[in-house]
């Protein structure tokens, strides 16, 4: 049987190394040298995680206590811990309708304390049946063995539900190891009475669209802090994206490309222009706060804040983030996955909590106002979708589903912040 205190001590050995590294201070550097050194960066994250062996685990063939149980495990969620912590009665629904299937949903904090117990539970080998990780993950877990395929689990008809867009970023080495746990992905959020002011009314779509609008919203002022800006934050990611350009994949860093030159330089001209407020870059939390005070006309951000807008005194608009010829969005990094020690043996019990958790219960009528699109076809009918958002899924994507993702991702976020 295969070690998996091997794999996971050395995997975070090597976490602990790098990140001691990323917070040396470092000189700030011209923004093209900047993006070099994220290259090379990523490049040596890429070459380390090759060095490290995997051997996946092969769990003892035993049968469970009670194949009638699921385990959950969940963190903190807009959607899943919000209607099994505030509304038991929907769990108490889901055990009527099942007699003698019992959910044991254990709630496990935010990500940041979940993701300490959950590395604990796999180094130990004791883990749920079921549980909500982030999609950073999912690669390693799945290259590991720890999780199972869910084509070879699932019926085809709960599986062929998933919308197809929602259901390629969980796909690797032609299976699918998660379902989606929501629907949220990037948006422009932007005023639209700055928009109709200014003679616009549709939202910018492209490039040349985006840097036109930021720029007629623009209102400099002698004091910075009363300046009001055209743009908050703008990814890095999906502009890359737009461009035809990739950060990387399994093997190669693929910043060196001429489309990751041209998101760099089109992002940089904006901020050279004086269309984007200084404080937002790279932070699309604190671009949100300043779009909501005033500060800032357009920003990107996750639907997943989308219940923050309501009670703002301006009318708020959502659209996909504009690229280079068109719209691009990243979507959520929240998956459910399904560990494999035991999921044959509870095959049942497994599909009937998945299809719980993804279902009209969970995904209802708040969840679509509030900002996740739904996930599955059967939950689209009469939707009541804000306008913008559906569109704007309907052109999203994720990240390249790599073990080495997260490591990846800080280094284009210290890059982006710069």
């Amino acid at each position: 049987m295969g070690n998996p205190q091997f794999t996971i001590r050395n995997y975070f050995i090597l976490l602990l190394l790098f990140f001691a590294s990323c917070f040396q201070p470092e000189p700030l550097l011209p923004p093209h040298e900047a993006l070099a050194r994220t290259a090379q960066r990523i490049q040596q994250i890429i070459d380390e995680e090759r060095k490290v062996p995997t051997e996946p685990i092969q769990f003892p063939q035993e049968s469970p206590a009670n194949p009638n149980e699921v385990v959950f495990w969940f963190c903190a969620h807009p959607l899943i811990s919000h209607a099994i912590l505030a509304h038991p009665e929907r769990v108490e629904a889901f055990q009527s309708a099942h007699p003698g299937l019992k959910l044991n949903h254990q709630f496990i904090g935010d990500w940041s304390v979940a993701i300490q117990k959950l590395t604990v539970s796999l180094a130990a080998g004791e883990v749920p049946d079921v549980a909500l990780v982030k999609r950073p993950w999912l690669a390693r877990l799945i290259d590991s063995g720890w999780v199972a395929p869910l084509d070879d689990l699932l019926p085809p008809i709960l599986l062929d539900d998933f919308r197809p867009v929602a259901r390629a970023p969980l796909e690797r080495n032609g299976h699918l190891y998660a379902l989606p746990a929501d629907g949220f992905c990037n948006v422009l959020y932007y005023d639209k009475s700055k928009i109709a002011t200014h003679g616009e009314t549709t939202p910018p779509t492209t490039w040349d669209e985006l840097r036109k609008c930021a720029r007629a919203m623009t209102i400099p002022n002698t004091d910075p802090r009363k300046t009001i800006y055209g743009l908050g934050d703008l990814p890095f990611l999906e502009t890359l994206w737009s461009a035809g350009g990739e950060v990387c994949n399994a093997t190669k860093c693929l910043l060196d490309s001429n489309a990751a030159g041209e998101a760099l330089d089109f992002i940089v001209s904006l901020r050279t222009d004086g269309l984007v407020h200084p404080r937002a870059t790279g932070d699309p939390v604190s671009a949100l706060d300043l779009f909501l005070a005033g500060r800032v006309a357009m920003t990107v951000a996750s639907t997943e804040y989308l219940s923050y807008t309501h009670n703002v005194k301006f009318p708020i608009g959502l659209a996909s983030v504009p690229g280079k010829s068109g719209p691009i969005s990243q979507q959520s990094d929240n998956v459910l996955v399904v560990f494999a020690q035991h999921a044959n043996a509870k095959r049942a019990a497994i599909t009937a909590a998945l299809d719980f958790l993804t279902g009209p219960a969970i995904q209802d009528r708040d969840a679509f106002q509030n900002g996740s699109t739904p996930t599955r076809n059967s939950l689209a009918t009469d939707a009541p979708i804000p306008e913008g958002i559906e569109t704007a899924f309907d052109n999203s994507r994720n990240t390249p589903l790599i073990p080495p993702w997260a490591a990846i991702a800080y280094e284009l976020m210290r890059c982006s912040a710069r």
